[in-house]
This record gives C-alpha cells, structure tokens and sequence, in this order.
C-alpha cells in the first residue's frame, strides 16, 4: 500500500498551522507534484510536509508513512515548524484533558524524533524558541500570516444607527482557562447591554447561563478548509481575547491580531500578554488587567462610542496589514529552501 499513500497524503487537507506558517506565503512556489503548478519548486509530499531539492519541511505532524520517509532520507535537510509548547502540557490543568493526551502522543512520537533531526525549529514566539535554543536546535521565529482579505468597516454603519452589536470570543476549547474568564464577561455584559450579541465557538453546551441566553450563539467548530472559508463572510464589531497567565498560554502566538481584523473587530487583550506591544491601547484596540471588572468595563467603554468603535477597527486594520505581511516568511524560506529567484 505504500504507493497508494503516496499518491493520497499530498491531497489531504492541511492543519492550520501549514497555511499560517508556510503555504500561504508560498503557495505560488508549491505543486503536488513538481512543476504541476506556478513554478512547481516546491513538492508537496504530504499533508504538511514538503520538499525543494535537499530541503525538507515539515510542518507539526504528518502522516506516519510521510515522516518516516523523510527521516529516512540522510540526504534531506530538515526545518520542522511547531506553534505550541509541548514541554508545558502536563502543568497546565486547564487544558481539555483530550486534547493534553494529543500533545503528549504528539511530543512523544513524532515530535521527538522531528526536532532530534531538524536542523532548524521554526516557532511562532520568543518562548518557544529559547525552548529549542536550550536544546541546543537553530531557531527561527516567523508571524502568522492570512491569505483571506482583512475587513473593512461598513458593517459599522447599523450599530452607529442604533442596531445590534456583534461580540465575538474565537478562542477554541483548547483555551481552558480563557474560555472561563471571558465567559463571566460575556455574562456581564449581556445583562448591561440589550443591544449586544454574543458569538463563541463551541461543539456542546458551555454548561452556565450563556447556553439558555438568546442573544448568544454557538458556532459549532469547523475544520481548518471550512473554518478559512467561512470567517471571509464573518463580521463583527469586537472581539475579547484574554490571555491569562497559565504554562500553555506563552507558547501563543499573536495569530488572533490577524484573524480578528479578517472579521472586523477591534479587541480587546490581555495587559500582561507578550503581544501586547502591538495593541495600542485605546487606538488599534483596548488592553485590560486580567479581572472581569476591568474587562467588563473596558467593554462597555469601546461599546459606548460606536463611531470611535469604527475608527479603532480601522487602525486595528492597518496595523493588522503590517503584521500579516508574507514578505518576511517568504524571504525566510526562500533562504531556507534554496529556491531560485
């Protein structure tokens, strides 16, 4: 079976992280097979994995027959990209207990044998890479980078004429913690404002007041080709995204900066997160302490002034811009991969 493998895992669909960190900044390079499309430089050779010439890449995990194959090769040189800290699992209880033995199986499987062999560790944070450096592996810290247009501010108009205001919180299950932080918010802020609506996702009920409310909706989660597709249509007017202080959390990375202005909403962010450098507070979005007064009121303070609401999206958006520049990843891997201009 191994020729049917072959032929099936290049045309599996892609995690996430292989179109953040890689196939979007590249995709005019890449073919299934060489020269089937663009400049057909790049194979690839499974569903997160690639190669130009003498170089690898693979991008977190793959399937087996993949990853096995390329480390067989001892002519192939590897760059292994990793956008989670694996070390920090098992102290981090506020992750979902199935997704904790993913990361284990992950870390001691694939992961383990990827990062032995790489020469390089690509890493979406300073955390991470000082993981790796320790470890005496090459690092290299890339930004996220989006193929799908950033939004720009008409659907401000009807909150600006009194309609209703969309909220959103994108986080995953996966951010356990968070999740039962910003919930309180979010609880807070539908009994103080009629106008709000609540956005979350979720693939079961959250098990608290939010599930019976009927201003809150639940998105059930979509895989990756699903979820890239249908967030181009999504709009919103704010986004909360805490960051509390927990192991899991500083292995992050600043993708929801990005993802936020694909949807339209200024955020609102953790004070004390590592990105929050980025966030002017107050013009490109709003920082808050990690309490739920302070994020309830700096909530209600964005709320209060829709035409200000628009303006901050509006810089979110222009700031966004020059984060998800792909001109960066691209010269990395240009660099890396040895391609020809």
């Amino acid at each position: 079976m191994p020729f049917v493998r072959n032929l099936i895992a290049p045309f599996l669909p892609a995690i996430p992280t292989t179109d953040l960190y890689f196939a979007n900044a590249c995709r005019d390079r890449i073919g299934r097979w060489p020269g089937a499309s663009g400049h057909g430089t790049i194979t690839r050779v499974g569903a997160n994995s690639f190669v130009a010439g003498r170089q690898a890449v693979v991008v977190r995990r793959d399937a087996p027959g993949v990853v096995d194959a390329l480390l067989r090769d001892p002519h192939l040189r590897l760059s292994y990209v990793i956008d989670d800290d694996l070390a920090a699992v098992e102290s981090d209880p506020s992750l979902p207990p199935d997704y904790r033995d993913r990361l284990i199986a992950l870390r001691e499987g694939q992961h383990k044998a990827l990062v032995q062999r790489a020469d390089t560790i690509v890493v979406c944070s300073d955390h991470l890479a000082q993981r790796y450096q320790e470890q005496g592996k090459a690092t290299q810290v890339l930004d996220p980078h989006w193929r799908q247009p950033l939004a720009g501010s008409g659907h401000f108009a009807p909150i600006e004429a009194g309609g209703a205001i969309d909220v959103a919180y994108l986080g995953s299950v996966t951010h356990g913690a968070d999740r039962a932080f910003v919930f309180d918010v979010l609880a807070r802020l539908l009994a103080a404002e009629p106008r709000v609506r609540i956005s979350l996702i979720s693939s079961s009920p959250l098990g608290n007041a939010l599930d019976a409310h009927p201003r809150v909706r639940r998105l059930r989660p979509q895989p990756w080709p699903l979820y890239r597709h249908s967030v181009r249509r999504r709009r919103y007017h704010l986004a909360l995204y805490p960051m509390l202080d927990v192991p899991f959390n500083r292995g992050r990375s600043l993708n929801k900066l990005i993802e936020h202005a694909v949807v339209g909403a200024p955020g609102i962010y953790s004070r004390d997160w590592e990105f929050a450098r980025h966030v002017g507070d107050g013009v490109t979005g709003m920082l808050a302490d990690n309490t739920v007064e302070a994020w309830f009121e700096a909530a209600r303070t964005a709320l209060a002034d829709p035409v200000g609401l628009r303006r901050m999206q509006q810089a979110a958006r222009a700031h966004a811009a020059t984060l998800n520049d792909p001109g960066r990843q691209r010269a990395f891997w240009h660099d890396r991969l040895e391609l020809e201009a």
